[in-house]
């Protein structure tokens, strides 16, 4: 293990022989496995969690990727299968692992300033709850649990090696179920379908680009400052949103009708929807039409915009484009009764995303996994494994990255300005995009990591032959 330390602290600049590969940590892997990554743009540090079965490495880096320091210690025992959160607290940083049952999280500090790491377990109850979501916001680490059959949320809240409880009673407030039925929040959370399993949320994240696989789901969260943000789109004629206060955990529910779409006999409507900087965009959409209608947080309708099966999209700002497992394998579809045709007929979704006051907004559809797993998370589980199907929650952006494989994609990019009118002219290839067609051609790099760091985006990864950890750089 020396040995090892000792190769991962010196740590060498590139001469650059590629303009996106920037830096090489040499790095003696015996048992590879996967890490993950904290980032502090105020503090303009990396933290990356180098983790094998036996051990556990933290090394702090400045935004020249040169080490600050590290710290290495025994990882938690075997029964902690995997790392399903983190929070911070000045010199503190915590990873929290659970058991496959989620009765037990066990959290480990590695302190920067002692140079000590400490292990300290939770035991808690779930016989009467369900976790439905574990998430990061502002340092702070948080467990979301439903009781069963009821509309009452816990919040689990680690922060500073400490656990509190607190819980959010949404009783007097109305939900409606796929078929406009007044029902539990128990009863909304618990619903799956063939994309995404049941108590499951997908949480959406503007580090990268979301998928559009992430945003096919009818549940998603977004961290709104130290709110989240819930939607939900079960039913397909209203959008219903929860706004939870992370300061007093105050809550409050809302409605947005869904776009009108005239009926056509014997089909039925698909909708959705996607949240960003205040605005909330929904799409309804039959095999003939497709309405999109753009909102603000007070219901107020600020843009409307259609496609028709008969007409050419006015708004789009590329060709129509359908990948088949990579992005490397695309094809070109000519007419707008195929986009219509293959969003209806695959799992409806929009994906947005701001960058120098443009709105990147993605329309198209995500098919199952050719290998037929359904959801990438959650359904595959079942109730027991949620916790643990949910791991990736501090490597999202990775997760983000990989959602694509062995789906059949759908989809054409659109260009506005803020206020969501029209911006003509080409797309430009966003970091994303460049990091996802270099990541296919680097599949032989393992222990992958992608996060966003001082205004580029990273990807980085482990070269067996070389014997190095591999850092590539990429800009919007």
């Amino acid at each position: 293990m020396k040995k090892f330390l000792c190769l991962l602290l010196f740590v060498q600049s590139l001469f650059l022989f590629s303009q996106q590969l920037e830096k090489v940590l040499p790095l003696n892997f015996k048992n590879t496995n996967d890490l993950f990554q904290v980032v502090e743009e105020d503090k303009k540090q990396v933290l990356l969690f180098f983790r094998d079965k036996n051990r556990v490495l933290t090394v702090k880096f400045n935004d020249k990727f040169e080490v600050l320091d590290s710290i290495s210690s025994t990882r938690p025992p075997k029964n902690y299968d995997d790392i399903v959160g983190y929070s911070i607290s000045d010199n503190r940083y915590y990873s929290y692992w659970s058991t496959t049952n989620n009765k037990e999280i066990t959290t480990q500090c590695f302190d920067f300033t002692t140079k000590k790491v400490s292990l300290k377990t939770f035991n808690i109850d779930f016989e009467k709850e369900k976790p439905v979501k574990t998430i990061t916001v502002n340092s702070i680490f948080y467990l979301i649990t439903v009781v069963k059959s009821t509309s009452i949320l816990n919040f689990y809240v680690f922060d500073d090696g400490n656990l509190t409880k607190k819980t959010v009673d949404l009783s007097a407030h109305r939900f409606l179920s796929y078929d406009t039925k007044t029902c539990t929040l128990w009863s909304l959370l618990n619903s799956g379908t063939g994309f995404e399993g049941a108590l499951s949320v997908q949480n959406i994240s503007n580090d990268t680009p979301p998928s559009l696989t992430f945003s096919a789901n009818k549940r998603k969260v977004y961290a709104n400052g130290n709110a989240l943000f819930f939607t939900f789109d079960n039913n397909k004629n209203f959008t219903q949103t929860i706004t939870i206060n992370l300061n007093d955990f105050s809550a409050e529910t809302k409605g947005y009708n869904q776009p009108y779409l005239q009926s056509v006999n014997y089909v039925e409507d698909e909708s959705n929807s996607f949240y960003v900087n205040g605005k909330l965009i929904q799409m309804k959409l039959n095999e003939n039409r497709l309405a999109i209608s753009v909102k603000d947080i007070a219901g107020n309708e600020l843009k409307t915009y259609e496609i028709l099966k008969d007409k050419e999209v006015t708004f789009k700002n590329s060709d129509i484009i359908q990948e088949n497992g990579s992005i490397n394998r695309t094809r070109i579809l000519d007419k707008s009764n195929q986009l219509l045709r293959k969003i209806y007929y695959e799992y409806p979704s929009m994906s947005c995303y701001y960058f120098n006051d443009i709105v990147y907004l993605t329309i198209g559809s995500v098919s199952l996994e050719k290998n037929g797993n359904g959801a990438m998370y959650g359904a595959m589980f079942g109730l027991a494994g949620v916790l643990i199907a949910t791991a990736i929650t501090s490597n999202y952006s990775l997760a983000n990255l990989n959602s694509y494989k062995n789906r059949k994609v759908v989809y054409i990019n659109c260009l506005f300005d803020k206020d969501f009118n029209h911006i003509d002219g080409e797309v430009n290839k966003l970091a994303f995009d460049k990091l996802r067609a270099l990541s296919e051609d680097k599949d032989d790099l393992i222990s992958q990591s992608v996060f966003k760091f001082n205004s580029k985006l990273y990807f980085g990864g482990y070269d067996k032959k070389e014997k190095s950890y591999k850092f590539f750089s990429f800009t919007d």
